[in-house]
Formats: structure tokens, sequence, C-alpha cells
């Protein structure tokens, strides 16, 4: 029974830490979008070179001219992103706002198609639709903000998820003490 309660405990613990964790850094990424989109710029830009320069060192050691094209590729890619570390948060936002037009019309499609059918439940699929082209739009029109915005989105699930864990781990510590309660009696 004490390594059932030593278990949960430690279990218990760690969903805290964890919970606290992730919401300091929703907190975070709710406040400073801007700072932890540049950050991971400059971190996949560092992932990037790296291998670039193994691939260039290697390329002088063994004469072998792919190692000279990947390590040049990557080499330049990785300092453009640490050089210019809003690079990466204007790229992926132009990315999903392809992505979500292409979907958009897809599920428009989808939506017009059920419509011909007489299916009644188009219209929920035809405002979703709607709502995933204008997102799509409006990330094509100004990516930095729509990055920026993604970040504190992500932030607020973050806190939203660690507030849920540790009301789960709460009330899930209160029902085992509960059951070990009724054992013993």
């Amino acid at each position: 029974m004490n390594y059932l309660k030593n278990e949960l405990k430690k279990i218990f613990v760690t969903s805290l830490i964890t919970s606290v964790f992730m919401i300091v850094m929703g907190i975070f990424l709710l406040m400073k979008p801007d700072f932890v989109l540049t950050t991971l710029s400059t971190i996949i830009g560092c992932i990037i070179l790296i291998p670039g320069i193994v691939s260039l060192v290697n390329y002088f050691k063994t004469k072998y001219m792919p190692n000279l094209v990947v390590g040049v590729i990557l080499s330049i890619l990785g300092l453009i992103f640490i050089s210019n570390p809003k690079f990466i948060s204007s790229i992926l936002p132009f990315v999903l706002g392809i992505y979500f037009i292409i979907n958009g019309l897809s599920r428009l499609q989808y939506a017009i198609e059920m419509k011909k059918n007489k299916i009644p439940e188009y219209t929920p699929s035809l405002i979703s639709s709607i709502l995933i082209l204008i997102c799509g739009g409006l990330l094509l029109m100004n990516p930095f903000h729509g990055a920026m915005a993604m970040t504190q989105v992500i932030g607020i699930f973050m806190i939203i998820y660690a507030g849920l864990d540790i009301y789960n781990a709460v009330t899930t510590k209160q029902k085992v003490k509960d059951f070990i309660k009724e054992i013993k009696e």
C-alpha cells in the first residue's frame, strides 16, 4: 500500500511541476510572441548550420562532391535564419495560409456537393470552410502578425491545458485518498 502511495505522490508532483512549467511557458508565449519567434528562428538556423559546416569539413577531407553541395546549401540557409530571425516567422504563416486556403476551398467544394445532394448538414461545413478561407487569407496578407497570433493562441492553449491538468491531478489524488481510506475500513 505504501508503494502505491509513493508512486501516486511522484505522479502528482511530476504533474504539478509540469503544469506550472506549462503555465509559465504559456504566459511567456502570450506576452512575448515576437521574442519566441525570433529565438525559434535562431535555434533552427543553428540546427541547420551545424550539419552544413560538418558537410563542408567532410568535403575538404574526402573531396566527395555531394558534401560540398549539401554543406553550402545548409550553411547558407542556417546563416539566413540566424541573421534574419523574422524569416522563419514570416514563412510559417505564409505556408499555413496557403494550406488553409487549399483546405478551405476543398471543404467549400464538399459543402456545395452536400447542398446539391440535399444533405441538410451542409451549413456547418459551409461556414467552417468560409472561416478557414478567411484565416488563410489573413495569414497571407499579414504573415508576421499571423505568426504572433498563432504563438499567443498556443500560449493560451498551454495555460488552459495546464489548468485542466492541475484540476485533474488534484481530483484524482483526492479520489485515490478516498479509495485507500475505504480499503482500510
